[in-house]
């Protein structure tokens, strides 16, 4: 394991460096379909191309842009090469690479390591199954504190009445990048983090889940049960990450 753990690094580092080599003008430009069934934009394509290139046949990997590879190995690497594309894609310095890495067939359950890059700040959270959670090397814990809550939530045509009557009654933020935002609450920045429709694929959120769960936070679905979602690309799911299970139950 510490070899791949050191393998994610690289491809994260890798990806930043290569991402800030580009015009942001070419970000957006669309030049495929991906397996998810989303059209493939270019810094899409390139930060994949980066990420197969480091990791070759040493682990199987599962992307939202080329789905499954298969290469025989006992490990899986789940991994978004760009979350937060349209952020990217219109200058907004809010997007991140993230990769989980689990057992060849599993779940979210299943995830050992889990690693999300903010590429514009730098910023890099892991986690390790059972070791804790970090935030630039050090430890990080959700928040306990309720005096100020922040909630991020998905809004305009993502959302729903769920998230869309909480908007008056506490202060709201909704920044575009999931595994980002959920590594918010992992650090104890905001208390929740909502999507809650069935719109996001496990590699969106199989690095970010560890990383809350280690920080001592929870993930759930919309309908409050514990988030367990397969290594596929044919399963999307709503989730509710929360700094604690009561934040659950306002929001559910």
């Amino acid at each position: 394991m510490d070899e791949l753990v050191e393998m994610a690094r690289n491809v994260a580092e890798a990806i930043t460096r290569r991402v800030k080599r580009e015009a942001v003008s070419k970000f957006g430009r669309e030049v495929a379909m991906g397996a998810d069934g989303t059209p493939t934009l270019y810094i899409d394509r390139v930060a994949e191309e980066v990420a197969m290139d480091i990791i070759g046949k040493k682990a199987n990997i599962l992307s939202e842009e080329i789905g499954f590879i298969d290469n025989d190995a006992d490990y899986t690497f789940i991994i978004d090469p760009i979350d937060g594309t349209r952020n990217a894609a219109h200058g907004i310095p809010f997007y991140c690479v993230s990769i989980g890495i689990g057992r060849r067939d599993g779940s979210t359950d299943d995830v050992e390591y889990g690693l999300v890059k903010n590429i514009p700040t730098g910023d890099v959270y892991e986690a390790f199954k059972n070791k804790g959670a970090y935030l630039n090397g050090e430890k990080i814990r959700a928040s306990q504190d309720y005096s100020d809550k922040i909630f991020v939530l998905t809004l305009g045509k993502s959302g729903n009445e769920k998230t869309w009557r909480k908007v008056n009654l506490h202060t709201i933020r909704a920044m575009g990048a999931a595994a980002l935002e959920m590594c918010l609450v992992a650090s104890g920045a905001v208390h929740a983090y909502f999507m809650p429709r069935e719109i996001l694929r496990v590699t969106d959120f199989a690095a970010a889940c560890l990383i809350v769960r280690e920080a001592g936070g929870e993930v759930y679905n919309a309908d409050g049960e514990v988030l367990k979602v397969p290594y596929t690309l044919n399963v999307r799911s709503s989730v509710l990450a929360v700094s604690e299970r009561k934040i659950m139950e306002e929001l559910v």
